[in-house]
């Protein structure tokens, strides 16, 4: 007899004790239920046993293990315990653990409480040099994910949990360590009011708190644990300075397993909860927080860069206007430097009577034909809506169903004649936001475009049909893969697609390379990489071969 068959006559009061699941509005299984609960207790069980600072130590190296920085790890993992195929940095290998896995063990280390003794009174510890254990302890998470999604998701349409897979995981398959992430981050959050907010009120200037950051993502791509040592004063840098930047990117280890066990807590979906890494990948052991370690360097970067919307989103209205400016100008830049045979326009400003309107922030014509219009959208996404069971009620998403809205206007003041531009059956409006908003998610999608035409119905109720023109919702770092590769015309045809029901949900970037042949695409310089300097002056001091060009 099985686990569940055992313990079936169990499940009504696990249901009502355990996670009070008892009012679920539909029926599950109650042997998923059961094999939930198995796996739950069998990850616990080993987590229980793993000293904190020992599990953090091998989590770094199973990741540096299956990283460009390998040699880093062999010191700290015991050979004997490594099958054969596992130094890989290829996702695929049936020995690779993910990075989101490792990501989501680090924080469930955080909440689980401490076995000190076990039946038999002798102290257990988990093995921290024993490539095994982070197999063992991935299996088990894996195991548990799939159950809690057979629990609950399974009622939900597969693209809504498409967009939170796509959340979790897609940053880390394309990678932190890249030029466009530094420039476009530097540019939007390190210059005019954002930079001048972040060095009043963290005491360190945007530039350095970039370098001393990339120097400690170095670092850990070296060693498991910085300390302050007499060598950061040979590279110029002081402790007092790095301790600055450690005070907005690192936690001690009990404060983070305090915030981890209240962000945590009462999200049924292991998979869906929030990563303490994200706000500080760092984490400080000792009694003085002189041991700092970081499961995941790359986390780091993303701090640095994207993060910084952390430290900035204090100064609230003229700082939150700034960013988003700045965000603007550089997609105009971007796009105009990457597609120079369009004619490009940045927003200006046209009369319908009594009023005054905005053009979107961008616009591209061709031979004085509008081809696609922009809205730009540096709003950032919350945890509720990259994981919520209701992501829609997130901050956030009522500001793309206004993008939606406002192109349509655009699109309707054209066919009026009060904005002077030529519309064409093919010209296309693009949503183009700061972060990943409707990746994968043709669900959401709907939705954002019902709740743009119930505004059009209400504020504009002349925007006909004709006006709705097709909207493709577009990342910028998405914007800048596919840009590496694309040609003016190739570019248009993914967008042209974009709406249609052979490519429904697919990212654009999928269709972009669907569309094209691999011999036709030609890889394209960014255009910035030049520039990047200029924003931050500490990057043409180092070696240039340390970051790719592209992500």
């Amino acid at each position: 007899m099985d686990y569940a068959s055992r313990n079936r006559g169990k499940v009504s009061q696990f249901a009502q004790d355990k996670i009070g699941l008892t009012c679920l509005p539909f029926m599950f299984d109650e042997a998923v239920l059961i094999m939930r609960e198995y796996y739950r207790k069998k990850l616990n069980k080993l987590l229980s046993v793993a000293g904190d600072e020992e599990f953090i130590q091998l989590l770094w190296a199973t990741h540096a293990l299956q990283s460009d920085y390998a040699h880093a790890a062999r010191n700290y993992i015991r050979p004997e315990t490594i099958p054969d195929g596992a130094i890989t940095t290829k996702m695929i290998s049936p020995h690779f653990v993910q990075k989101w896995e490792i990501e989501t063990l680090a924080n469930e280390l955080m909440t689980i409480p401490k076995l000190l003794r076990s039946k038999n009174g002798r102290k257990r510890t988990l093995h921290w040099d024993h490539f095994q254990v982070s197999i063992q302890c991935a299996k088990w998470l894996r195991k548990l994910e799939n159950a809690e999604f057979r629990i609950q998701k399974r009622s939900e349409s597969i693209f809504v949990e498409m967009a939170r897979i796509a959340s979790r995981q897609f940053d880390w398959q394309r990678g932190y360590a890249n030029i466009p992430q530094f420039y476009r981050n530097a540019f939007v959050y390190g210059q005019g009011e954002c930079a001048s907010y972040f060095e009043h009120q963290h005491g360190i200037s945007f530039n350095r708190f970039s370098q001393i950051g990339f120097m400690l993502y170095v670092s850990f791509t070296i060693s498991p644990v910085v300390r302050e040592t007499a060598s950061w004063a040979e590279l110029g840098v002081t402790w007092d300075e790095i301790e600055r930047v450690l005070a907005l990117i690192s936690l001690p280890f009990h404060d983070a397993a305090k915030l981890a066990r209240t962000n945590r807590k009462g999200i049924v979906h292991t998979a869906d909860r929030p990563s303490i890494l994200r706000q500080a990948p760092c984490l400080r052991f000792g009694d003085q927080g002189e041991r700092i370690r970081a499961p995941l360097p790359e986390l780091i970067l993303a701090r640095i860069t994207s993060g910084v919307f952390y430290d900035v989103i204090g100064g609230e209205g003229p700082v939150r206007d700034d960013y988003g400016k700045r965000f603007e100008d550089y997609c105009f830049r971007y796009l105009s430097d990457a597609l120079p045979n369009y004619e490009w326009e940045s927003e200006s400003n046209y009369r319908k009577k009594p009023n005054t309107y905005s053009t979107p922030d961008v616009l591209c014509n061709s031979n004085n034909w509008l081809d696609v219009a922009y809205e730009c959208k540096a709003t950032r996404m919350s945890q509720v809506a990259m994981f919520g069971r209701d992501p829609l009620a997130a901050r956030g998403y009522e500001d793309l169903a206004k993008a939606v809205f406002q192109l349509w206007r655009f699109f309707s003041h054209c066919r009026r004649g009060y904005a002077q531009y030529n519309l064409t059956g093919s010209t296309i409006g693009v949503v183009l936001t700061l972060d990943n908003w409707l990746v994968m998610a043709d669900t959401l999608r709907e939705s954002v475009l019902q709740e743009a035409t119930d505004m059009t119905n209400v504020k504009d109720p002349e925007i006909t049909d004709t006006d709705r023109k097709p909207i493709v919702f577009l990342a910028i770092s998405e914007l800048e893969r596919i840009l590496s590769t694309a040609t003016e015309s190739s570019f248009k045809k993914a967008l042209s697609a974009a709406n249609s029901e052979k490519y429904k949900g697919w990212r654009l970037d999928g269709i972009h390379s669907d569309l094209l042949k691999a011999d036709e695409q030609k890889e394209r310089r960014y255009p910035f990489t030049d520039d990047i300097g200029i924003l931050l002056p500490w990057w043409d001091e180092m070696d240039r071969n340390d970051i790719p060009a592209q992500s």
